[in-house]
């Protein structure tokens, strides 16, 4: 009797008899699933987000590699919105690949001048602006864009378009300053210890790095400075 009590099907899936020994369960069929996931209307916002970015992102890569590109009919041709788009955030140089690439580590500086209600104004210390940013980038695994190459792009922009004497060469010029000026405001910040920030002042440093000891170059190891004058800055120059 054993034999027949082992082989005998289950009564407990329901009258009608057990399933076959050695065949799988039969599967149950689920309803078919509705078009799409997301209602019409969202569709249709996610499309159109895609298809803004796509062509935010292909009109700044294409005036991007325009401006780096060798002058070309199309470079000069649209020249005017081209450095309009590109300068001062966007701006580029190849330096690294330059016969005389940077040899000095160069450290920016800003202060301020603070006017109080009851009329007295005051200088304060000088902030360092280039530490911030080295504060921030080193250890960090994956740091911003903005603290490796904000200020350090600025600053450079700003004495590629100002002569010897400090003097603008032109609108970019202009914009240079305006542009280093706003970079400095944010940094201080619009008040402090109560007073109004009414003038930013900037200066740079600039420490030759030391050649190796093989290298037969022996340039100054002498620090130099670049002073800037104040700058009067206004409520627009804040975020």
């Amino acid at each position: 009797m054993e034999p027949q009590e082992a082989s005998g099907g289950s009564g407990s899936d329901g009258a009608g008899g057990g399933q076959a020994p050695g065949k799988p369960a039969a599967v149950p069929t689920l309803p078919p699933a509705p078009n799409g996931s997301w209602p019409l209307p969202s569709r249709i916002v996610i499309a159109a987000t895609i298809g803004v970015l796509t062509i935010g992102v292909t009109l700044h890569l294409l005036l991007v590699f325009l401006f780096v590109a060798p002058p070309n009919a199309i470079s000069k041709e649209y020249n005017g919105l081209i450095r309009g788009y590109v300068d001062p955030e966007f701006d580029q140089n190849w330096r690294l690949f330059a016969p005389n690439p940077l040899q000095s580590n160069i450290a920016v500086h800003a202060r301020a001048e603070v006017a109080f209600p009851d009329g007295s104004r005051r200088t304060t210390g000088w902030l360092a602006l280039t530490a911030q940013d080295l504060r921030e980038i080193r250890h960090n695994p994956v740091p911003s864009h903005a603290h490796q190459n904000l200020l350090r792009q600025a600053w450079d922009f700003y004495n590629r378009t100002h002569d010897v004497k400090g003097r603008a060469m032109g609108l970019r010029g202009e914009l240079a300053e305006a542009y280093v000026r706003r970079i400095a405001a944010h940094r201080l910040g619009p008040v402090i210890d109560g007073g109004q920030v009414v003038k930013v002042q900037i200066y740079a440093s600039y420490t030759p790095i030391i050649p190796p000891r093989w290298s037969s170059d022996r340039g100054s190891t002498k620090k130099t400075y670049q002073v800037l004058p104040w700058w009067p800055v206004s409520e627009k120059e804040f975020p």
